[in-house]
């Protein structure tokens, strides 16, 4: 046996689980969480690859009453319930590695610990080597020279390898001692008692120096350390009990031998499509071409533009969608596409020939090759055209002479001959992500006219839960094609080339494919966009949004290079304060960055509540900290700590190295495509996320200013935008006149939540019910008003039903919202977005009440950017009409900032706070606020 793969199941899975919670994967034909179930398998193919495993075995815990419960009943009693979601993924993790005809081994009463250590020493001495894919500490015992352990380290993509050798060196004791160490240390999770008092340092200083716990206790007479001595002598009983609890069965009778664990051909093409029949797409895709299989039309995967860089996530999607087959992906076309005959212009006659034809046409398909994903910054190095499906030219602009051969002119000459074209609004523009190609050659002196089409934004509004809107995706998705991928082209790692180092004909297919594929998306997405009725969200408002976004994009934000160095040494003197209050507080000096030593102070040594349980001991994340709040001085001090650290680390440390040395200014990226309610996101770096109401992120923005003497900043702010919008969807009398009159929504909320006058409304209830107003429109649950208010969920409860007493209308909409979507499959803003939510008629009563949540929510948040957007674009083009020198510079969720010259700033503030106030009209009074001032700051 060369190597033999040994997976602790449940371990795997809940790792897998909890590395993909927040991207809230789901089956596309179930509609059910499925990211342990991805997780768990994306790992392994990827495990079974790097080690080239020739055997394998999966062990799973029994799921009923354990043989140590006889040894001590309340072992393993402490675990917190399995999350509800995750128990059918579990069955369908075994249920798939049946199909893929895994060996699988799971025994009543014993625990998969169990047979991992009977597997590692039944075939130790036949095997090169066996890897144990787990994160358990007890199976330190069983490793051995050609035994080892690979436990993770985050999210499910990373390992540590552990030996031997590495157990001596970190712990300081053998694997033969790990029991005894056991018995002193326990283990919280399992909730083996172990002796109350003693931790890591002080279990492996005794085992170091006595080697087991019999001669421990046999010199306990000697311990000098009075503490040790009686934690010891109260807890003997205990320790020996532990040492048994973690002691590992291993001569379980298996009646298997080396042939019962080969690894199967999990590559066969019936056993791949056994991921697309059952609704794991992404998984299908990525092992069929491991298997090189050739994936054909008949059914769709998912699709993250390789310009945009969008996430990968997959979210579920539904027949109810029109858009989608019955698997709940996007539709097809039949038949299979071909590949086109794609050309390299080498000659001027060419080209000028190219041109010819191309202004007899009324459409262009564009894309451009760079030497960055950043437009900013980008150097051009091509541009490719089709306007004839199955066609494409490819146009060289930089080049090595060597290489191409050619006697085509260079960047700027090439783009002069092809300027005309270019900036003919005639000759409709296409492509896929065409505000980065925009940005890019008005950058190199032609701004592009006629622009049509954006393939991306198309599906992301047919599919706005489909996170993924990448070219190649698309391709196989709508297409059945598999397009040449960047990676393919110009290879990974140390073998990565950059583009004009690579053969020009390989360059020539890739780049002529992409413009051929994006003219045929859009032949294909077009008419869906009219179907689906989305034709004015796309064409007057998502479309017309592109130039704005890349004229902010290109206009920047200017920052104060000094007053950022300044603030960079303010913060690392606060950050340093604080260190030594924490290791005062301690009482002894340790890594606060290190989640292992801070799990050690606060839950055995400080013997803080524990709860939140991870794979390497128990969490110290912000929400647990939250959780410790008064409990201990340390706690105020180390969440203090996390903030300046991560306000510095993300912005202060951050933020000059962006600054653009061509222009001076911070150049961000607005995702149209991310967000499935509608809202811009912005990346590299994300200005949405600096905080607003700490004054710590007054300090950040009072950093952003205007560079020129001439200009200042203007800030304007959507007032309580989705209270008001929610006032106008439930036709709520109550909200209605509130807004109406001009009155305080909060306090009038207050009223009804406490049954006193408005006049009696203290700071403290406004406060309360200011977080009610927004928890519900967010349709939080009693449960996660709880949360927020930091109250019992029977109080909670209360103040949701006097708050549905208050405003009957919100009740109303809230139920008549549900009913729709669970008749419909969707929910629309009020200019006609639409977000598809199949989950609402899921069996999962879980995943159900998350839909309800979201729907309630979509149409609200939906409209308040639908909102914002339309306000972007007409104040956007009052510029350009009167030929303003002000400009918009950033969109921050609500808010719009604008650089305003000193001439027009009282005529530029009338005009943009009007624009914002009537853009959408409601059956309420729409508020903007507006401020101006030297810097970010002083505007808000």
């Amino acid at each position: 046996m060369k190597r033999l793969m040994i997976i602790d199941g449940h371990a795997f899975a809940f790792r897998s689980y909890f590395a993909f919670a927040a991207s809230n994967l789901t089956n596309s034909k179930t509609g059910l969480p499925s990211g342990a179930v991805f997780g768990f398998f994306r790992m392994l193919f990827k495990l079974l690859q790097d080690y080239d495993v020739t055997h394998i075995a999966c062990t799973f815990d029994p799921g009923t009453r354990l043989d140590r419960n006889d040894l001590f009943e309340n072992y393993k009693a402490t675990r917190k319930p399995m999350p509800e979601d995750l128990r059918p993924q579990i069955r369908e993790i075994i249920d798939i590695l049946n199909v893929l005809e895994f060996p699988v081994f799971k025994i009543d009463g014993k625990e998969a610990d169990d047979i991992i250590g009977t597997l590692c020493k039944k075939f130790e001495k036949e095997s090169e080597e066996i890897i144990v894919l787990s994160g358990d500490k007890d199976l330190y015992q069983v490793l051995s020279k050609n035994v080892h352990m690979l436990r993770g380290k985050k999210g499910v993509s990373e390992f540590l390898k552990i030996d031997p050798e590495w157990v001596e060196t970190e712990i300081g004791i053998t694997t033969k001692q790990v029991t005894d160490y056991m018995a002193i240390l326990g283990d919280s999770s399992d909730n083996i008692p172990g002796v109350k008092g003693i931790g890591e340092k002080g279990a492996s200083k005794l085992i170091a120096e006595y080697g087991n716990l019999e001669n421990i206790y046999k010199n306990i007479n000697k311990i000098s350390n009075a503490s040790i001595k009686q934690k010891l002598e109260e807890n003997k009983e205990n320790a020996f009990l532990s040492r048994k609890l973690a002691t590992i069965e291993c001569d379980l009778d298996l009646k298997i031998d080396e042939s019962h664990l080969t690894l199967p051909n999990y590559l066969e093409e019936k056993k791949v499509y056994h991921f697309k029949q059952e609704g794991y797409n992404t998984l299908f895709r990525d092992l069929a071409k491991l298997a090189g299989i050739k994936v054909t039309t008949e059914k769709s995967e998912d699709s993250s533009d390789k310009k945009s860089s969008s996430k990968t996530k997959k979210a579920s999607e539904s027949k109810s969608n029109p858009n989608l087959n019955d698997q709940g992906k996007p539709e097809k076309i039949t038949g299979e596409a071909k590949k086109g005959k794609y050309i390299r212009v080498r000659t001027l006659d060419e080209l000028k020939a190219l041109i010819k034809t191309i202004k007899k046409g009324t459409i262009l398909s564009i894309d451009t090759e760079t030497t960055s994903v950043n437009p900013n910054s980008a150097s051009l190095l091509g541009i490719s055209f089709s306007w004839q499906e199955e066609t494409g030219y490819y146009i060289p602009v930089a080049y090595s002479e060597s290489l191409y051969s050619l006697t085509l002119p260079k960047a700027e000459a090439v783009l002069e001959i092809l300027r005309p074209i270019l900036q003919d609004p005639k000759i409709q523009k296409i492509g896929q992500n065409i505000k980065y190609d925009w940005i890019v050659l008005q950058r190199h002196g032609v701004e592009m006219e006629g622009i049509e089409f954006d393939t991306m934004i198309a599906s992301y509004l047919l599919n706005p839960g489909y996170r993924r809107h990448n070219l190649d995706d698309m391709a196989l998705d709508y297409l059945g094609y598999q397009t040449i991928t960047y990676e393919e082209l110009v290879g990974k790692g140390k073998k990565k080339q950059a583009l004009f180092e690579i053969d020009p004909d390989k360059v020539t297919e890739y780049a002529g494919e992409d413009a051929d594929i994006t003219l045929r998306l859009r032949n294909i997405l077009e008419p869906k966009i009219q179907k689906s009725q989305m034709d004015k969200v796309y064409f007057d408002l998502e479309m017309p949004l592109v130039r704005v976004l890349k004229d902010i994009e290109m206009n920047g934000v200017s920052i104060d290079l000094p007053y950022f160095a300044k603030l960079e040494k303010d913060f690392e003197k606060k950050i340093k304060s604080l260190e030594k209050r924490i290791h005062v507080h301690a009482g002894k000096e340790f890594n606060i960055a290190s989640t292992k030593e801070l799990q050690v102070v606060l839950f055995e040594e400080l013997r803080l509540p524990a709860e939140k349980k991870i794979q390497t001991g128990y969490s110290t994340d912000h929400s647990v900290l939250e959780t410790l709040q008064g409990m201990h001085p340390i706690i105020e001090d180390l969440l203090e700590h996390r903030k300046y650290t991560k306000l510095k680390s993300t912005y202060i440390d951050t933020l000059p190295h962006l600054v653009n040395p061509i222009t001076g200014k911070i150049h961000t990226s607005y995702n149209q495509t991310i967000a499935a309610t509608g809202r811009l996101s912005s990346q590299d770096p994300n200005l949405q996320n600096i905080p607003i109401k700490d004054e710590e992120g007054r300090w950040l923005r009072k950093g952003f200013i205007t560079p020129e003497k001439d200009y200042e900043m203007l800030s304007l702010d959507y007032s309580q935008i989705e209270l008001r919008i929610m006032a106008h969807f439930s036709k709520d009398p109550m909200m209605i006149e509130a807004y109406s009159k001009g009155l305080d929504i909060h306090r009038r909320t207050a009223s009804g939540l406490f049954g006193i006058d408005e006049k009696d409304v203290t700071s403290e209830m406004r406060d309360k019910a200011k977080i009610v107003n927004f928890s519900i429109i967010y349709g939080a649950s009693s449960f996660g008003l709880a949360q927020n208010l930091k109250i019992s969920r029977t109080e909670a409860k209360q103040f949701k039903d006097r708050y549905f007493e208050q405003y009957t209308g919100v009740r109303k909409y809230m139920d008549e919202t549900i009913e729709f979507c669970k008749k419909n499959g969707y929910v629309e803003t009020l200019i006609g977005r639409r977000r598809y939510i199949p989950e609402i008629n899921s069996s999962h009563r879980q995943v159900a009440e998350g839909a309800k949540r979201v729907a309630i929510n979509s149409p609200i948040q939906g409209t308040s950017a639908d909102m914002i957007k339309v306000a972007m674009i007409q104040i956007h083009e009052k510029i350009k009409k009167d030929n303003l020198k002000s400009r918009i510079i950033m969109q921050v969720h609500d808010e719009l900032v604008f650089e305003v010259h000193k001439k027009e700033k009282d005529s530029f503030f009338t005009m943009a706070k009007s624009v914002m106030e009537k853009a959408m009209p409601l059956n309420v009074p729409v508020l903007v606020d507006g401020k101006i001032g030297k810097n970010w700051d002083e505007a808000h």
